[in-house]
């Protein structure tokens, strides 16, 4: 019988909601660099993934948990990452009045305003991680609220 469920729960996709986001490194357990294998060993199969390395890990529609892999390493290169239950591990937390400027307290001159290809404003800051370059923007809103947070290579 524990076989048996076991197995089952092996097939269901896992759906992430929370977790803590760790600036120029990942959230929720999942760091960049890591390969497909010990994403899916940590959170589970994904709810939707396609083969351009697109794998999702959210099923709320106010929770967004996106896993981009190098195709080519099979190693994630981007995590996207929304949600009222996500915090940093200084204690900002999205979907909070007031999160941008305990942002900029925390990382001053750092945290760098920045205009992206599409004429998107975020807060971004850059860094190195296992040897690379790394960036985590936040996408602020009304109240200094953020609504979204990448961690990438740059």
């Amino acid at each position: 019988m524990r076989v048996l469920i076991a197995a089952f729960v092996a097939l269901v996709p896992a759906a992430v909601g929370s977790g803590t986001i760790t600036v120029g490194k990942g959230a929720a357990g999942i760091t960049l660099g890591m390969t497909k294998a010990q994403v899916v060993a940590k959170l589970g199969k994904p709810v939707y993934q396609n083969k351009n390395g697109y794998m999702q890990y959210a099923t709320a529609s106010s929770v967004l948990f996106d896993v981009y892999l190098n195709t080519a390493t099979n190693r994630v290169r981007l995590i996207g990452i929304s949600g009222k239950r996500f915090c940093t591990t200084a204690g900002v937390c999205m979907f909070r009045n007031g999160a941008l400027a305990k942002l900029k307290a925390q990382y001053g001159n750092v945290l760098k305003h920045v205009t992206l290809e599409d004429g998107e404003k975020v807060w971004q800051v850059n860094g190195t991680f296992g040897g690379r370059k790394v960036f985590t923007a936040f996408t602020p809103a009304a109240h200094g609220q953020i609504i979204m947070v990448f961690i990438g290579y740059l």
